[in-house]
């Protein structure tokens, strides 16, 4: 974790020096076109599954960050396209009770908890627009395509029967492909403020944002549909139809940008000599 912060921060200083070296000088006051932005980004979110045919017990979120660099263009003063590729943590903590039947005239409820821990890379491609004239602060609108290819995880399945008729069932490992879909592709939207601040030369922008992301295809991978990894829950459960399971997810999205831009041919060098005009 400490590894990746530092890596972010070096990269961060990086855009700032390049960003010093070719950006024009700024007047006082002034709010530089922000035509090619390159920064840091990183949210905190609380990811959730849901399911089609199944009724969860308790809604028990799942809490995890999320952290990467970032790239936008602005095609104009109220609209720009982004890219942004992070380190992503998703999944969720599942909870359900289930009636079971114990003989031939009793029946007990079972509980079933499921956590699911996904980690993998995850790319966003941001639409954004922008209202009001230039100014220290604006909001803005977006919605962005989200696609993740999941690269590891964990899970944790657990199974109690309230009579206590059964011994508690246990499962726990990695994550395979044979639990869930290997990639994933999301629609996000949502809102925030855009922020200019200026140190010096240096300028940065500073966008802080709420959205909300939703599956567009079901995360059950065919192996969970066909019943193979019963052990999890999702496969024939007493009769249900296992339906299908998307991710969502409610996140808290900073992202920290620097302009770069070179300056104009006719800029002023306030370091160069005047020369003598030729006779």
């Amino acid at each position: 974790m400490r590894k990746r912060l530092l890596l972010l921060l070096m990269g961060l200083m990086s855009v700032v020096m390049v960003q010093a070296q070719f950006a024009k000088p700024l007047k006082k006051n002034e709010v530089q076109d922000r035509v090619f932005s390159i920064g840091v980004t990183g949210c905190f979110a609380a990811n959730d599954m849901i399911y089609s045919e199944v009724k969860k017990s308790l809604l028990s979120p799942m809490l995890a960050p999320s952290y990467g660099l970032a790239v936008e263009w602005n095609a104009s003063s109220h609209f720009s396209v982004g890219t942004d590729v992070s380190y992503a943590t998703r999944g969720g903590n599942e909870v359900f009770n289930i009636e079971c039947l114990t003989s031939y005239s009793t029946s007990t409820f079972v509980r079933e908890k499921y956590h699911l821990s996904l980690k993998g890379v995850e790319i966003r491609v941001p639409f954004t627009f922008y209202f009001g004239e230039k100014s220290r602060l604006r909001p803005y609108i977006f919605v962005a395509p989200r696609f993740c290819l999941w690269t590891g995880g964990n899970y944790h399945w657990e199974r109690t029967y309230e009579d206590g008729s059964a011994e508690p069932l246990v499962y726990e490992g990695e994550v395979t492909q044979a639990m869930i879909r290997p990639y994933d592709l999301s629609a996000v939207a949502g809102a925030g403020l855009c922020g200019h601040l200026k140190m010096r030369q240096i300028q940065f922008f500073v966008k802080f944002d709420l959205g909300y992301g939703h599956s567009l295809l079901n995360t059950f991978s065919q192996a969970e549909v066909d019943g193979d990894v019963s052990f999890q829950g999702w496969g024939n459960m007493d009769g249900v139809t296992i339906g299908k399971r998307f991710q969502q997810n409610l996140e808290a999205r900073l992202t920290l940008l620097v302009p770069l831009q070179k300056p104009a041919a006719d800029a002023c060098d306030f370091n160069q000599k005047p020369r003598r005009p030729k006779r």
